[in-house]
This record gives structure tokens, C-alpha cells and sequence, in this order.
């Protein structure tokens, strides 16, 4: 393998770099959990109706009274259990944002540390207070230093690097284009970050700097190394935000199930007191209406469940993509190489 071939940039995108189909990061990143939770309510009503065909029933068995109130009978158990525990963790979200006066002043003396050396590194009297605004600058910075890191080799007649700076440059415009105008609270702002793979920049950028050491001139050596270290700053922002994010979606989560609880438990309460499955008659296509309205009834009162269900998926999701800092690639991909 040549030395070009260990320096080949990952694709783009998250999608791309994870090889998963469209569909699947759709249904776990991308969509909105709303859709995703009357998704997997349909889904569990399919399952449902598909066992009724597929298993040997006993109708008149599992439609009486007994069974089916012993059926929603676990369900208020479990929503109640539920929503308890989601407010737990909202407490604890919440509790973090609680604590003394020192803590909280040391909190935003670091904050204010750190955005004083991103905004030497942007050349900014002020650096922009949105987070998609601040990470669009620190992209624009890194893209300032390829930009001269492009010239400057053009005269060195080193084509690695060349390339290497070009394809920051390409990247850059593309993930600076989808931050544009978004608002944080909304997943939009997140995924232009995912897909800007910084831990790959860094490696390769270093791998360069090491190998063309000795061949390269002393402008062409500074303009690497400031664009190394300005990567490095978009670690800990992309951190920052992500965790703001998860706390943002943690909120999410919570008023979510309490609004599915109220409906949840009403639904469940009903089916118990006065749900009578023998007053309903007839068939849809071959499948009884009473069954089918059982069914329904009972992917409703899970509601709750399957609101968590959405937003967790996104969660673990995005936590698994970015589980290392700094310059480590967990996934599999074409990485740089040893340096001669």
C-alpha cells in the first residue's frame, strides 16, 4: 500500500462512513420522534394482528373480561412505574443545573476561558453566541488555515498535502452550508457535526506533518500546525453542545411521556371498568373487529413506552457515533498509517 492510499478521506456523512441504509439512519436520527413513535405504535398493532394469523387463537378465551382487564391491569403498572422513573432522571438533569454560587461561577469562567481562545483562533473581537454560529466559525477558521496551507504547497510540490487541504476545504463548505440557519433544540444542528469527522482530520493532518517534516518549507509547517490546533478546539464544543443537546432531548422525553401518560392511563382505566370486547362485531378482512380493536387500544396505552423508546434510539444512536474525543477512529475505516 502506498503512502496516498492510508491517507484516503472517510466518506462525508455519517451514513456513508457507518454504511447503514438511508432508511435505518432515518428511523433512528433523523426523523422526527413523533413520527417515529406513532411508527412503532403501528408497528406494534401490526405485530399483533400478523400473531393472530400466523398462531393458533382462542377468541372467545382471551377476549373476555378477566383477560383483557388483567392485560390493562399491568399496563397502569408499567405507566406508572414509567413515568416515575423518567422524572427521576428529569430531576437529576435538572439538579445539574442547581448548585452553589462558586460552582456556578467557575462554570462560567471556564466557558468564557474557553470561547476567548476560539475567538483568537477565529480572529474575533466577539465570537458568535448561537451554537450553530459558533461552530460554523470554528469550521471557517479550520477552513482559513487549509486555505493557505493550499498555497503555500503549491510551491513545495507536496500533492498529499494539497489534497489533504482541499478535501477540509470541500467538507467544510458542505457542513458550514447545513448549519446555516439552524436553531438549537432541533436534531439539525447536531448532524452536520456528526458528519464532520475531525478525528480523521487531526490523524492526517499530524501523519502529514510528520512525514513531509523534513520536505516541506517553515510556512507550509506553521500553516499545518495552526490547522491541527484549530481542530482540536472543535472537540470540546462539539462535546458541549451535544450534552446540552441531551439534556435539551432528556426535557424532550419527559413532557412527552407525561402528556401520553394522562390518555394512557384514562385508556387503560377504561378497558378495565367498562370495556365489553362482546359488543363488537364482525370482521375486516378475515380479522375481528373486536381483536383489532383490542389491539389498537393497547398500542395507544403504550404510548408512554414508546415515546421513551423514540427519543432513547436517537440518543444511544449519537453517543455511539461519537464515543471517542480527540484524534481516535473506533469505527473501521482506511486510517493513516504508520509514519516512516
Amino acid at each position: 500500500m502506498s503512502d496516498s492510499d492510508d491517507l484516503v478521506p472517510p466518506a462525508d456523512t455519517m451514513r456513508e462512513r457507518t454504511d447503514e441504509s438511508t432508511l435505518k439512519i432515518w428511523f433512528l436520527v433523523t426523523a422526527n420522534r413523533w413520527l417515529v413513535t406513532g411508527l412503532l405504535s403501528l408497528s406494534m398493532v401490526a405485530i399483533f394482528v400478523g400473531l393472530y394469523f400466523l398462531g393458533p387463537t382462542n377468541l372467545p378465551g382471551v377476549m373476555g373480561a378477566s383477560s383483557v382487564g388483567n392485560v390493562f391491569g399491568s399496563v397502569i403498572i408499567a405507566v406508572v412505574t414509567g413515568v416515575s422513573l423518567i422524572l427521576a432522571i428529569a430531576q437529576l438533569v435538572l439538579s445539574e443545573q442547581m448548585g452553589p454560587l462558586g460552582e456556578k461561577q467557575a462554570e462560567m469562567r471556564d466557558q468564557i476561558e474557553f470561547r476567548g481562545e476560539v475567538e483568537d483562533r477565529i480572529d474575533a473581537a466577539v465570537g458568535p453566541a448561537t451554537p450553530s454560529a459558533f461552530l460554523s466559525a470554528l469550521i471557517e477558521a479550520v477552513d482559513r488555515q487549509a486555505r493557505a496551507l493550499r498555497e503555500s504547497v503549491a510551491d513545495d510540490d507536496v500533492t498529499e498535502l494539497y489534497e489533504y487541504a482541499d478535501s477540509l476545504l470541500e467538507h467544510g463548505e458542505e457542513v458550514s452550508d447545513q448549519l446555516e440557519s439552524t436553531e438549537f433544540g432541533s436534531f439539525e444542528v447536531i448532524l452536520p457535526v456528526l458528519n464532520y469527522n475531525y478525528s480523521w482530520k487531526i490523524v492526517a493532518g499530524r501523519t502529514l506533518a510528520a512525514r513531509y517534516a523534513d520536505s516541506i518549507g517553515d510556512d507550509t509547517e506553521r500553516h499545518l500546525e495552526k490547522l491541527i490546533e484549530s481542530l482540536r478546539f472543535f472537540a470540546p464544543a462539539r462535546e458541549y453542545f451535544k450534552m446540552l443537546y441531551f439534556q435539551w432531548e432528556i426535557n424532550n422525553i419527559a413532557r412527552g411521556v407525561l402528556y401520553a401518560s394522562i390518555p394512557s392511563l384514562a385508556i387503560a382505566a377504561y378497558m378495565i371498568l367498562a370495556f365489553d370486547a362482546t359488543l363488537i362485531t364482525g370482521s375486516t378482512l378475515g380479522l375481528p373487529n373486536r381483536y383489532l380493536a383490542v389491539g389498537l387500544l393497547y398500542s395507544l396505552a403504550l404510548l408512554p413506552f414508546t415515546v421513551v423508546l423514540a427519543y432513547i434510539l436517537r440518543i444511544v444512536t449519537v453517543t455511539k457515533r461519537t464515543l471517542a474525543l480527540g484524534p481516535f477512529i473506533l469505527r473501521e475505516t482506511k486510517q493513516a498509517g504508520d509514519v516512516n
